[in-house]
């Protein structure tokens, strides 16, 4: 028994031992536990700062930013050009931009298709048509005619007292120069002219990019070369330019200013940006003696065709119907719209008048739009006595017309080129 007892309590120092082992053990593991999921939570931290920025940067990528930008560097000299560049003059209110045709790309379009800055009575917009497509693309709907015209025959059938075209941000390249592109433009502006003489010419600034934009083949840098280009072009001809650039352009860095272009592509003017626009345009404004003829039989503007479809959210406002027909560049297509029972140039008691006859896209005729003549129908002769012996001959009738006074249908002159082609890549306006 005694032997029994010596055994048991030598045990006892070893079982305390052990529970302390045990508890040291324990609390070593949970101090290593927690030193691991230390760990593990900033580390996860900075995958998840990371896995962040990676979403941001995925965002940012198709975003590029332009290095080596000079602001001073194609400044325009307004005393040079003091003649050519409106001065700025007391608000000329809503009339005058009534009375004004808005001609351009896509920031033109989202004048009356998203904003309404405008309507289809006073703007045309092609979402990425460029200056050098002026003179030729044909793009324009209007009512009561089968085929889309070009905005030059446009502008002869709607009778404006002015137009400010906006072109130039699809024409942007490094390998289309500044002198290339004007005379392109110049051209174009020359088809209007023709077309309808007693409209004035008004060329605005082509709109400033934001810092950060969607297209690398678009900078600053050249936006300022052109619209320098522009005001020359506008003196050589005795046309008048639209420095609209100073008042959305930010005077520090000479983009866009904040919140003036969308952030999703840099390029697009905004809400804000087009009431700074249009105040300037009214308190920079060109009114002239009202020259024109009689104005009537004005044709109305009812849709447009787009050269780029990739950016119809750009332009279109979808909480609002639009009579806008955006459709393929190809000229192969020959895009036909019903003819009304009465074509809007006669009175409702007339009968329906032919379309007019086809005319070359350059240059646009010159006659001035008055009251289209509709083929006269000749007035039957007179029946001639009928002899006694010969077979008579029968009379011609009263309500036939000759075959020969039947006019074509018009087929508005087409691009004569393939598809309509942009200078950049990417997004256009």
């Amino acid at each position: 028994m005694a032997g029994k007892r010596k055994n048991t309590t030598a045990k006892k120092p070893l079982d305390i031992r052990s529970k302390m082992y045990l508890v040291m053990g324990l609390c070593s593991l949970m101090l290593l536990i927690s030193v691991i999921i230390s760990f593990v939570l900033v580390g996860g931290g900075d995958l998840l700062s990371g896995s962040a920025e990676g979403d941001s940067s995925a965002e940012s990528d198709s975003l590029v930013t332009e290095s080596g930008y000079d602001k001073d560097q194609n400044t325009i000299d307004q005393s040079q050009y003091s003649s050519t560049i409106l001065e700025e003059s007391e608000d000329a209110g809503q009339d005058y931009v009534d009375e004004t045709l808005f001609l351009g790309d896509s920031n033109t379009a989202r004048m009356y298709r998203m904003f309404d800055y405008c309507s289809y009575d006073n703007a045309i917009g092609s979402v990425g048509m460029s200056a050098r497509s002026l003179a030729t693309y044909a793009c324009v709907q209007l009512q009561g005619y089968s085929n889309y015209v070009t905005m030059a025959k446009a502008v002869f059938l709607m009778q404006p007292q002015r137009v400010i075209l906006t072109f130039g941000t699809n024409d942007l390249s490094p390998s289309y120069s500044a002198d290339s592109f004007v005379e392109n433009y110049e051209e174009g502006i020359k088809t209007i002219v023709e077309a309808y003489p007693s409209v004035d010419i008004i060329v605005n600034a082509i709109p400033p990019l934001g810092q950060v934009h969607s297209n690398q083949n678009l900078t600053q840098t050249q936006v300022d070369e052109y619209n320098k280009a522009l005001v020359e072009m506008c003196k050589e001809n005795d046309w008048k330019f639209l420095n609209s650039a100073e008042v959305l352009k930010d005077s520090s860095t000479g983009y866009a200013k904040s919140g003036y272009v969308e952030s999703s592509d840099g390029i697009h003017l905004t809400k804000a940006a087009m009431e700074a626009l249009f105040e300037y345009v009214r308190t920079h404004s060109y009114i002239t003696e009202d020259d024109r003829p009689t104005v009537k039989n004005v044709a109305k503007h009812i849709g447009d065709k787009d050269v780029s479809v990739s950016t119809a959210s750009n332009v279109t406002n979808t909480s609002s119907a639009s009579s806008t027909s955006s459709e393929s560049t190809s000229q192969e297509e020959v895009v036909e719209t019903p003819v009304p029972t009465v074509a809007p140039t006669q009175a409702p008691t007339q009968a329906p008048t032919p379309e007019p006859t086809p005319e070359p896209a350059t240059p646009v005729p010159t006659e001035q739009p008055t009251q289209e003549p509709s083929p006269a129908t000749p007035t039957p002769a007179p029946a001639t006595p009928v002899p006694a012996t010969p077979t008579p001959v029968p009379e011609p009738t009263a309500t036939q017309a000759p075959a020969a006074t039947e006019q074509p249908q018009e087929t508005p002159a087409q691009d004569a080129g393939t598809a309509q082609t942009t200078g950049n890549d990417g997004a256009t306006a």
